[in-house]
């Protein structure tokens, strides 16, 4: 039998813990395509390993999956117009690509 210590080691998967590290390493779905099929349309709000996110299709096509909060002031990605290649803040404009690159 696992002690306490070890079980909460074992299911905890959050940020800077031991699975949640191993977790990370690893390809894993997050939710169906169908859920984001529209180019440029309204984000998707997900949780996953504990993490906010917003998952986006771009003008070309292509998923994004990306921390919910804009790195600058965590303004809700959510809440971002999805245009040309990218998850644009409505606080600053500042705008993420895919890859989560601003």
């Amino acid at each position: 039998m696992l002690s306490k210590a070890d079980n909460e080691k074992l299911t905890r998967v959050g940020p800077g813990t031991p699975m949640g590290e191993l977790f990370r390493r690893f390809w894993m779905p997050a939710l169906l395509s169908e859920e984001i099929a529209e180019r440029d349309g309204a984000p998707v709000r997900l949780r996953l390993l504990g993490e906010d996110l917003v998952a986006f299709r771009d003008t070309q096509g292509r998923v994004g999956i990306v921390d919910a909060y804009c790195a600058h002031r965590r303004a809700g990605l959510f809440f971002g117009r999805n245009e040309d290649c990218g998850l644009r803040c409505v606080y600053h404009g500042w705008k993420f690509d895919v890859d989560g690159i601003c």
